[in-house]
């Protein structure tokens, strides 16, 4: 947990906003000029990957370029992100994040004006997007670390639902302003848009008040030993290990299905449209904000039932899926499932968070967004090779078959099983919070 002190003045907290308990991590003054500034940059991302979709098959016509553009942007994350959990863990995350933020502003300037200038090639984008994945790397740890240290100990699951409803929020606002956008002034607007989002972020960054590192009076350690530290710290921790195998489950089964090819699914299996699409991905939206919602609200309650009907309801909706053929049953599902992600997997993130020490959260929220991203191409591409010889409903049966046979056996003997798992996971925030305590926290 982190122990940090910030130096703001005790006359700062009269202007402290009066918010419902749920909604209280809002009031912390650094917290919400951060998440503001983010929510911002989030539809200004979502803006450009709607057009980088369009940009792609301008350019080469061919399903296989976008998943070698995915290829090109997960690939050099995953190769640095256990780097830049170390480097988070070490450094002012602060700095950590402008540096990042900034490279990737310049980054889609740039495309925006090659796209201008009718001068951009496939090979560019791939160029760039290798770039983008290696920032992302060090970019998400300091971020996901950052945050926690913004409010008070008891306030971190609300930071991840919060965190949660503007993924989900901006989800469903982005992709509908670039199609606007895109229509009314071109592919190059929603990059230099993209670009312009990026300064909210990091004039959020600059405003907020100063963090000393919590954790620099040990001694110093190369990054291959802090890393090893990291890598001990959770093999230590048998909840952390089973969170980590639950997310993992999702990503390989489950997300390949409903993330990347629910195109393939609206044009080959419903037989429908860009408009059955686009409510698909909106109703998924509005499935995962409604997860987030329930994590906010609820965020300490029945955790253990909650992650249990989160892996009932996602394999059960995609066998739904797989027999349906009604637009209008597979909207419905789809909102469904994103719920039961968005709930069940945000849970998982807060659970995580509140357990780690600061000391170490760097590293462990490196660990969990490899966990994340790392098995998702190579699955996406393992079902879309599959469904062309047998079909892309008996891939999604075959996908939720194999989901819930992991799932039980992870929920019934991982790390003690779920409930112990939930247990522990609580019994080392109780730790952590009281260090806290001790320690002081001053807003």
């Amino acid at each position: 947990m982190a122990t940090t002190t910030t130096t703001a003045p005790a006359a700062a907290s009269r202007f402290r906003l009066r918010l419902p308990e749920a909604l209280s991590a809002l009031a912390e003054r650094d917290f919400r000029v951060v998440w503001t500034g983010q929510a911002i940059s989030m539809v200004g991302t979502w803006m450009q990957i709607v057009a980088q979709g369009y940009l792609v098959l301008k350019l080469w016509d061919n399903a296989f370029a976008l998943g070698a553009l995915n290829f090109a942007n997960a690939i050099p994350g995953l190769l640095v992100m256990l780097f830049g959990g170390v480097l988070a863990d070490r450094a002012d995350k602060r700095r950590i994040l402008i540096w990042t933020q900034g490279v990737m502003m310049v980054l889609a300037f740039s495309v925006g004006l090659l796209v201008l200038a009718d001068q951009v090639q496939y090979w560019m984008l791939l160029v760039v997007t290798v770039i983008l994945g290696i920032a992302f790397g060090y970019d998400m740890p300091a971020y996901q670390a950052l945050m926690p240290e913004l409010v008070p100990p008891e306030k971190i699951g609300q930071v991840v639902a919060l965190n949660s409803s503007t993924f989900h929020g901006t989800r469903m606002l982005g992709p509908a302003a670039a199609g606007i956008i895109i229509g009314l002034f071109g592919l190059a607007t929603a990059y230099f848009l993209n670009a312009a989002s990026f300064v909210a972020v990091i004039l959020s960054l600059l405003v907020i008040r100063y963090r000393s590192k919590a954790h620099g009076g040990g001694p110093q350690m190369s990054a291959i030993e802090g890393l090893k530290e990291g890598l001990r710290h959770a093999r230590g921790r048998p909840n952390l290990r089973a969170m980590l195998l639950l997310t993992a489950l999702n990503t390989t089964f489950l997300f390949p299905i409903v993330a990347v090819l629910t195109p393939f699914y609206v044009k080959d299996i419903l037989h429908a449209g860009p408009t059955v699409l686009g409510v698909m991905w909106a109703g998924s939206g509005a499935g995962g904000m409604a997860g987030a919602v329930v994590l906010i609200w609820w965020a300490n309650s029945a955790r253990v039932a909650r992650i249990y009907l989160g892996a009932v309801i996602a394999p059960v909706g995609l066998v739904i899926l797989a027999v349906t053929r009604q637009p209008a049953v597979a909207v419905i599902t789809s909102a469904f499932m994103s719920f039961s992600f968005s709930a069940q997997l945000g849970l998982i993130q807060t659970m995580i968070q509140e357990s780690t020490p600061g000391a170490f959260r760097g590293r462990v929220m490196s660990l969990h967004g490899i966990t994340f991203n790392s098995t998702m191409p190579l699955a996406a591409l393992a079902a879309s090779g599959a469904a062309v010889y047998a079909g892309l409903p008996a891939v999604m049966v075959a996908c939720a078959a194999m989901y819930a046979a992991s799932a039980f056996l992870v929920l019934r003997f991982a790390g003690g099983g779920i409930a112990q798992v939930v247990a522990d996971s609580r019994a080392q925030f109780d730790a952590i919070a009281v260090e806290g305590a001790e320690r002081g926290y001053r807003h």
